[in-house]
């Protein structure tokens, strides 16, 4: 079985297996003024079916009210990372709890890419994924009615100076989920940018992941700890939906890709290394 969430329009995905509660009665009807080209592309992509995750990952992990867990991992092009070098051991946990220490290990297989759209490896192993983010308030500082997806459809969201919104998670594309009066929106967090207090607040998310480990276990990994693992790099974006296990002949390099990226994001200039 598929497992984990496909970023396909943002938006208009729910977390899969996690139930999104319906806007209150006297939500307004669907705009009539012109809606925004993100909503209006969002509206017109064609998502495939979220494939079904029954987990209660809230209930599983322990994490408390303050943190919203679902599953899937947020991003238009979701994290993921691949195993380059044989005998690889990672740290990982029996209860996937960021506030808990690893207290197993888990030997992985050499070339695996331990990725949402890697279906194969999903399927084969049985791979679970899914985020803890934490809670913060938004609040208004202004009068604003912004828009949202809800059953294919564009509406507003009439808020008022003071009024406070709680930010649950990112999807991609510019999309984050809140909460208002017990329902929750999916909103481009740009409308947000001026008009709150969004912007003051860091997202804190662990991601994590059920892998199979070479003695036949379970346990869970956390991707902040196993990315920077040795014999470990991000994983390879091929195309929008697309991933797969490495082929050893293309594994060097990867990894010189990945070296490559990482010294460009700490702004060191190729070569000054040597």
């Amino acid at each position: 079985m598929r497992l984990g969430c496909i970023l396909i329009a943002a938006g208009l995905l729910a977390a899969c297996g996690q139930e999104r509660a319906e806007a209150p009665a006297e939500t307004p009807a669907p705009a009539t003024t012109e809606v925004s080209s993100d909503l209006d592309s969002a509206l017109e992509a064609e998502p495939a079916a979220p494939p079904v995750d029954d987990i209660n990952y809230q209930a599983l992990s322990g994490y408390d009210e303050s943190w919203y867990v679902s599953a899937g991992w947020p991003g238009e092009y979701p994290a993921g990372f691949a195993v380059l070098d044989a005998g690889t051991s990672v740290p990982a946990w029996t209860v996937p709890n960021g506030a808990n220490e690893a207290d197993t290990s888990c030997a992985l297989p050499q070339y695996a890419n331990y990725q949402l759209w890697n279906y194969d490896r999903a399927d084969a192993d049985d791979l679970r994924f899914f985020v803890a983010t934490k809670t913060f308030p938004v609040t208004l500082s202004q009068d604003a009615s912004i828009e949202y997806i809800s059953d294919g459809g564009i509406h507003t969201l009439d808020l008022k100076a003071g009024d406070q919104l709680t930010y649950l998670r990112y999807l991609g594309e510019g999309f984050t989920v809140v909460a208002y009066e017990g329902a929750e929106y999916d909103i481009n967090e740009a409308e947000l940018r001026d008009i709150s207090d969004i912007g003051s607040m860091p997202t804190v998310e662990d991601q994590w992941v059920r892998v199979t480990c070479a003695d036949g276990t379970q346990p869970w990994l956390l991707y902040a700890s196993v990315i920077d693992h040795p014999g470990i790099v991000p994983s390879p974006m091929l195309a929008y939906g697309e991933a797969s296990d490495i082929a050893p002949e293309d594994a060097e390099q990867i990894r010189m890709d990945a070296e490559a990226n990482r010294l460009a994001y700490e702004g060191v200039e190729p070569g000054s290394l040597e």
